[in-house]
């Protein structure tokens, strides 16, 4: 699978606010970014880092169905995103080693692909595609 770069990681929290009251100060980057994802049923908060902590919102929303599926929901759960060039393709080589798709989303022109727990050793994988080098503009567009 072509993997162009670590895009960034998740931290899943109960509360992002307080998450990015204690991590802004800490890591010395603010969090430019806190907003609701009714796409996916969570809050999240951004920073330079590419670090986003992930509050699911929703107990029915696709964030908290797949931590729930996975069984890696609990506090400072993660999930490393991975940036690709041909979402479709490496989707497929994972579903090959039979790492089963969890949920999928498109916001604009970002689409993700989160993957079950169970045989990448507790981590989650999503799998993230975009065009340009900025996910928050190809979210927004």
């Amino acid at each position: 699978m072509k993997v162009e770069r670590i895009d960034h990681v998740h931290v899943y929290v109960k509360n992002v606010d307080k998450a990015v009251e204690l991590f802004g100060p800490l890591l010395g980057k603010d969090f430019y970014l806190v907003v609701e994802v009714p796409e996916s049923g969570a809050r999240v908060a951004l920073n330079p880092l590419h670090l986003e902590f992930i509050q699911p919102t929703d107990p029915e929303g696709m964030t908290a169905k797949a931590l729930e599926t996975s069984g890696s929901w609990e506090e400072g759960g993660i999930c490393i995103s991975l940036k690709v060039p041909d979402i479709e393709r490496a989707t497929a080589e994972m579903e090959s080693k039979g790492i089963k798709v969890l949920a999928s989303m498109q916001v604009g022109k970002l689409r993700e692909v989160a993957f079950d727990s169970a045989k990448t050793f507790g981590v989650m994988i999503e799998l993230c595609e975009y065009p340009g080098d900025d996910i928050t503009l190809a979210a927004m567009g």
